[in-house]
């Protein structure tokens, strides 16, 4: 097994981290201090990687000083542990942000996966999201322009490939909205948010309406009582 660097495994760490909480899309510069693995990790090598053995899971951390759980969407650069980075929401479609279909996908995995529960989960996502991130058509992590060269189990990989599966089902559940967190100098993350429910509006009359509904109300009042 090659030897893996601090500043590569600090980098995958950071990437391979967890869902996020809702954040202030107001408010386009962010901090972000990535800790450790949430759920475990697996040691992979995969062919779009440049660093070597990285570390695949969900990490957490902070991220304007709340915790914080984050994916890597981003396998070119790296980052150090418990270091600060300054970080921008980048909509999806623009520059630096994901694809409508890359955005689309992801919220679906976030989705069908949920908040993950043990390492086979945790390693599962990550994979996927690479997945998403680095092929056209995201269908395997075995196979494509993205694939596991050596890593992880035969469960973690049959799990996100079953995941991969069924989010590309034209059927498939996206409740919730997925953003990238970029920076020019360390990796990407993903965040997750819900997607925002349609509220039920309850219209009241205008007074106009009003009026004119009592209006109908004593003509036929008036009526029934002349044929009496």
């Amino acid at each position: 097994m090659r030897k893996t660097s601090f500043a590569a495994l600090s980098a995958m760490f950071l990437i391979a981290g967890a869902q996020a909480g809702p954040i202030d899309g107001a408010i386009s510069s962010h901090t972000v201090r990535l800790t450790g693995f949430s759920n475990g990790s697996a040691v992979v090598d995969v062919t779009t990687d440049p660093w070597g053995n990285i570390g695949a899971g969900r990490f957490s951390g902070t991220l304007d000083g709340a915790s914080f759980l984050t994916y890597c969407t981003d396998l070119s650069q790296s980052f150090g542990w418990n270091n600060t980075y300054t970080y921008t929401l980048v909509a999806n479609g623009s520059s630096h942000g994901f694809t409508n279909a890359q955005a689309d996908l992801l919220g679906r995995l976030y989705a069908r996966a949920g908040q993950v529960q043990n390492t086979d989960q945790s390693v599962a996502f990550q994979l996927s999201v690479w997945e998403i991130m680095n092929d056209l058509s995201p269908a395997s992590v075995t196979a494509g322009n993205f694939r596991l060269l050596s890593g992880a189990s035969t469960q973690q990989r049959g799990l996100a490939n079953t995941w991969l599966a069924e989010i590309s089902q034209a059927n498939a559940a996206r409740s919730f909205n997925a953003q990238r967190l970029y920076s020019s100098v360390a990796q990407d993350f993903v965040i997750f948010t819900p997607v925002p429910q349609e509220q039920t509006i309850t219209r009241v009359p205008e007074p106009g309406t009003v009026s004119l509904v009592a209006l109908a109300v004593a003509g036929l009042l008036a009526a029934r009582r002349r044929r009496h």
